[in-house]
């Protein structure tokens, strides 16, 4: 079924059928497994801003929902799901209706190969116009025959069989891991340069800042640190101004998906809701990021046995961060090291549709 696809329709079909059957429904509207396709892709494409290539339209029925749901990109699988269903939006509805136009028959298609081959033979026609009689030919082949398929046609419903059923059920974790595998080679393919692809077809996982909070709170008891977007200290008069401190991703969390010590920074709460899931602007803080960065380390880094996970993430971009005096040479020679890591994802962001994000100095 799915060993030819040139758009993610029916990858998505099947990951909805499968996900009906494990909840144990058996005849299910086809809006329903639609409103399953949106809400499987949407995280891949609203939250982590991945694209299905040129020609999938499924990624404007996610963005039609986004648009009218009113939901958190961080929805839940169900809230989507049932605000899908409940939506009042004639054009929604007409997105979703198209996606049951083709794909659950051509999905199955494969178990009625033998016949359609035959009937084109017999037919005579063009492969061009045989092919607008072929959902109205597997309908007919599947009424008579399911020949094995995983389901059958009732009005605008499936009714999936209780063979297929059970094999979901019984295979679900490696069915399970074989679609993800498929999926994730699909949006790989279309996504090239983005990092952490398998990780981006799901909810996020949680966070774990630990070590840098620890990191940054010991090199700020040693060294008067400020913020690189406000220019605040980092000072109890700013902690009341300006909200405690947080730990930022640099470039965001949701497109590296991975918590370095070489991509936070520490910054105030109201700020870091400002700037949320967008990028800062390099040309005004790279360099600050990398300067305040610079000083952290030469401050802590003869306690590297107590922070080694941080070393090792600066480590892994610069061998040298070890051996550097606090001097301009060795600053700009960390900076450097920093941007040719940075400066890559964030053009690589910016291209998936990461917005910019600018902050005004404090005057």
């Amino acid at each position: 079924m799915l060993s030819n696809f040139t758009a993610s329709y029916k990858l998505y079909w099947l990951r909805g059928v499968f996900d009906e059957a494990l909840e144990g429904n058996d005849m299910v509207p086809m809006r329903h497994v639609a409103a399953r396709m949106v809400a499987l892709a949407w995280y891949p494409l609203t939250y982590f801003r991945l694209n299905l290539g040129a020609t999938d339209q499924l990624a404007n029925v996610v963005k039609r929902a986004h648009e009218v749901c009113e939901l958190r990109n961080d929805a839940t699988e169900a809230e989507i799901r049932d605000a899908v269903l409940n939506a009042d939006d004639p054009m929604l509805t007409r997105l979703l209706d198209n996606l049951c136009i083709f794909v659950p028959y051509r999905l199955i298609r494969p178990f009625y190969a033998d016949r359609l081959n035959a009937e084109k033979a017999r037919l005579g026609i063009s492969a061009y116009h045989f092919e607008q009689r072929v959902n109205r030919l597997i309908i007919e082949f599947n009424s008579q025959d399911c020949s094995g398929a995983p389901y059958t046609f009732a009005a605008d419903a499936i009714i999936i069989d209780p063979e297929w059923a059970t094999y979901f059920r019984d295979n679900q974790h490696v069915l399970q891991g074989w679609l993800d595998m498929r999926l994730v080679d699909y949006l790989q393919a279309r996504n090239p340069s983005v990092p952490a692809i398998p990780l981006k077809i799901h909810p996020p996982q949680k966070r774990d800042l630990t070590a840098a909070r620890a990191w940054w709170n010991e090199a700020m008891a040693d060294h008067q640190f400020a913020e690189i977007y406000t220019g605040a200290p980092f000072t109890s008069a700013s902690f009341e101004a300006y909200g405690p401190m947080s730990i930022d991703h640099f470039i965001p969390w949701s497109f590296v998906l991975h918590d370095e010590a070489w991509n936070l920074v520490p910054m105030f709460r109201d700020t870091n809701s400002s700037k949320g899931n967008q990028l800062p602007d390099v040309d005004a803080f790279l360099r600050p990021f990398c300067a305040q960065q610079f000083d952290a380390l030469v401050t802590l880094r003869d306690r590297s046995r107590k922070h080694r996970k941080i070393i090792d993430s600066y480590s892994a971009i610069d061998p040298y961060v070890m051996e550097y005096e606090k001097t301009d040479a060795a600053r700009e020679q960390f900076t450097n090291a920093v941007s040719r890591v940075v400066l890559p994802l964030h053009q690589i962001a910016s291209n998936q549709g990461f917005p910019t994000w600018h902050m005004l100095q404090v005057g």
